[in-house]
């Protein structure tokens, strides 16, 4: 569970087009006997156009230990909830004013105890420390970027949180 952002002249078309290329993959995979390799590509098939479904106008930020807005000491429902309008839009002042939130927000990048006591996966590996900060970093990076797509398109940015 988590917020959900949609600059939606972005967002739709990609839905209209990998939507159905999506289901149908789905049920390609879902025709096949589990765990065989013909099942493991087919996988790989849903896998990517559900990313090609949001690879734009969609930014995504989790409620749980992993939230980027968290490490930047903002909340999704105290700071963000309030800018929005009744139809849970940002829209000009409110949305520039909430991408100077972001920007000038330290990021506080968390300690292994800190992640761990927030139930986040911490080892040497791809969920090491230095990849959980890079991980928030480039989050923010991501964030600041879609929220400047959406100002220069003067397009309102939906949020579902």
């Amino acid at each position: 569970m988590g917020a959900d952002l949609y600059i939606e002249q972005l967002f739709q078309p990609q839905m209209v087009k990998y939507r159905p290329l999506f289901e149908a993959a789905v049920r390609r995979r879902d025709s096949l006997p589990q765990g065989s390799p013909a099942t493991a590509e087919a996988q790989a098939e849903v896998s990517r156009y559900f990313e090609l479904m949001y690879a734009e106008g969609y930014f995504a930020d989790s409620y749980t230990g992993t939230c980027v807005l968290n490490r930047l000491g903002l909340s999704w429902w105290e700071d963000v909830a309030p800018l929005c309008t009744d139809g849970a839009f940002l829209r000009d002042e409110r949305l520039r004013q909430f991408r100077e939130l972001i920007a000038k927000a330290p990021l506080r990048l968390p300690t292994k105890e800190e992640l761990q006591a927030d139930r986040v996966h911490v080892d040497d590996g791809d969920n090491s420390l230095e990849a959980w900060h890079r991980y928030f970093a480039q989050g923010r990076e991501q964030l600041l970027a879609f929220l400047d797509q959406a100002i220069a398109l003067d397009a309102p940015v939906f949020c579902w949180l």
